[in-house]
């Protein structure tokens, strides 16, 4: 009979030492039955078995044997299951320790400067193992975030609008501000809607519509850093362009 003992350590042992992602339990079993010639002596504490390989294996021993490995699979989707909901547990209170009191400046400057998957996962290799998450999870765990923050704070865009008199043209439709040419832009139409000064403008976007908000073009324009924006009106189309 199994000693369930030694099944919890080798459980253990499997856990800390292996990406369970590219090995599953039941290969590792098998894999520590091929190679190591005491493993069935320590699971089953017998005697018979020490230095001897499964073949020794009594009538009932080998049936608890191969239960054992027809529930493998079971075993493992449930331990890989529950590993990566504790890693993305963790990320989500990166998050949310990040988030967590700032004000609406310092919020939209955190997420116009979120670290990508890669930087994410050296940085914070000491507390997260970052295997058992891939990067458009890591995306959803942080849109996720983002929304609660919107929806827990109430924010609301704080945009001033410009007149004809505040920008230049300075090409077709095309219009600068102080000098700066416009980084965000919106068509009515539901053409173009874009912020192409904001790596995380795509992030952002998805989170803001997820959120229970209003005006959710604006809030994204100014979560993604804008200031201003100047409407024209061209064949019925309204034209928004958008400033830091």
């Amino acid at each position: 009979m199994m000693n369930s003992n030694v099944l919890s350590a080798i459980k253990e042992n499997y856990y800390l030492n292996n990406n369970m992602k590219e090995i599953s339990f039941k290969e590792y079993l098998e894999n520590e039955a091929e190679n190591d010639p005491n493993f069935f002596y320590e699971l089953f504490e017998n005697e018979d078995y020490e230095q001897k390989w499964d073949y020794v294996l009594s009538e009932e021993d080998r049936e608890e044997w191969d239960d054992l490995l027809n529930k493998a699979n079971d075993i493992w989707h449930k331990m890989l299951g529950d590993e990566e909901e504790e890693q993305r547990a963790r990320i989500k209170f990166q998050f949310e320790d990040l988030f967590g009191g700032k004000d609406i400046e310092d919020f939209r400057e955190l997420v116009q400067n979120l670290y990508n998957y890669d930087d994410f996962s050296k940085q914070k290799s000491d507390v997260i193992d970052m295997n058992y998450i891939d990067e458009e999870e890591y995306k959803e765990i942080v849109k996720e975030a983002i929304t609660e923050y919107i929806e827990k704070n109430d924010i609301k865009a704080e945009i001033k609008g410009l007149s004809a008199d505040d920008v230049v043209m300075d090409g077709d439709n095309s219009f600068t501000y102080k000098g700066e040419e416009y980084q965000g832009f919106d068509s009515s139409d539901g053409g173009d809607f874009d912020c192409t000064s904001c790596e995380n403008f795509d992030l952002i976007y998805e989170a803001v519509q997820e959120a229970n908000c209003e005006d959710k073009e604006e809030l994204t324009m100014y979560l993604c850093g804008m200031n201003f924006v100047y409407k024209n009106l061209v064949d019925d189309v309204m034209y928004k362009f958008y400033f830091k």
